[in-house]
């Protein structure tokens, strides 16, 4: 019979308010785009940037930490695979969509040139390009595995330093990216185990503590210009975890609330492949049909209904046949065998 991973629920939930800030900052892109975001929404959104995706890559570098123990070849073919196959899917697909269905203003290039689908593997210029990090990232974490982890940590933390505050110059914002968030990856794979334990047991004390000490560096760069900016956005990056980390677990406690976070911890993926998309599209009708002062109400609902239809596609696909939209169609049957199989040895073992 087979044992079922156990998972972390403060971990969902933590990747489910990363998921959620993503949403809500895009929406307000496109909004920002037609000139009708709403100034107070835009400026909260923008204080949450250090702490998005160091959020989604530290969680996800704990949660790749065991695919990294094992051979290359089970490694490759089954985590990178799906990753290769996953950013080909919705690459094309994203690409289809604005050159057919609606332009995607804040990149206009996309799906203008074939070639951007060949360029994709080297220079992506599009939200799918965490997934392609993704890849860069577990495949780099296991090559240098056998380094020694403090110094490896520390260059890594020197790197997005630079970047962050552009001493680094770099032009594609995904290559950028690369460099300024593999350090969170890579803390999140070495150690994250032992800083989970700590968070686990010391929630209040961590969120509060995370909470003071962010609100204390805003203060410093943006009231009295003190630090440097690579400094403070890897700073306030660290601390910006600790605050939001300690605040799911003390979530976790509260059963409605943990049910509800973790669902979309459990199912970041449908909704970052989708979500712009769905959200270029209300928003450009949103700027035609509405008034900027409607905007407060319907920036909030934009997100609502960004991350269920996003979850309604994926709910479809799955009972329609089409659930190669996520998964390749082979891994797939193998899931399908391997539950057949689980299922068969439970009922073997419930007649003995």
């Amino acid at each position: 019979m087979r044992q079922e991973k156990t998972r972390i629920d403060w971990l969902d939930i933590a990747k489910g308010m990363s998921i959620i800030l993503v949403v809500i900052y895009h929406t307000l892109l496109y909004y920002d785009f037609h000139e009708i975001a709403p100034h107070p929404y835009a400026r909260i959104s923008g204080i949450m940037t250090p702490i998005r995706m160091p959020l989604f890559f530290t969680v996800s570098g704990f949660l790749a930490a065991s695919a990294a123990k094992a051979p290359w070849r089970d490694f490759l073919r089954l985590k990178i695979w799906l990753l290769i196959y996953l950013f080909a899917f919705w690459s094309i697909a994203r690409w289809l969509f604005f050159r057919y269905i609606q332009s995607n203003v804040l990149v206009p290039a996309e799906g203008s040139d074939p070639y951007q689908l060949i360029e994709m593997w080297w220079a992506p210029n599009t939200g799918i390009w965490f997934i392609w990090a993704l890849a860069i990232f577990m495949v780099a974490t296991k090559l240098l595995s056998s380094t020694h982890h403090a110094t490896t940590i520390s260059v890594a933390a020197m790197v997005s330093i630079l970047t962050f505050g552009e001493h680094l110059q770099i032009d594609l914002f995904t290559h950028r990216n690369v460099l300024q968030y593999f350090v969170f990856f890579l803390f999140g794979s070495w150690y994250g185990k032992s800083v989970v334990g700590t968070i686990t047991q010391r929630p209040l004390l961590v969120a509060f503590g995370g909470f003071l000490l962010f609100a204390a560096l805003y203060l410093l760069r943006w009231r009295l210009q003190a630090i440097e900016k690579g400094s403070w956005a890897l700073l306030s990056s660290i601390a910006g975890l600790a605050w939001l980390c300690g605040t799911a677990v003390l979530m976790s406690r509260l059963q409605p609330v943990r049910h509800g976070f973790a669902y979309f911890g459990r199912n970041t993926l449908p909704v970052y492949v989708t979500h712009v998309m769905i959200v270029s599209l209300l928003v450009a009708a949103i700027a035609t049909l509405a008034k900027a002062a409607s905007s407060y109400v319907t920036a909030p609902l934009v997100v609502v209904v960004a991350i269920g239809l996003s979850l309604a596609i994926k709910a479809v696909a799955d009972r329609s046949g089409a659930g190669f939209f996520y998964v390749p169609l082979a891994r797939r049957k193998q899931e399908a065998m391997a539950a057949e199989t689980g299922r068969g040895d439970s009922v073997s073992q419930s007649k003995r």
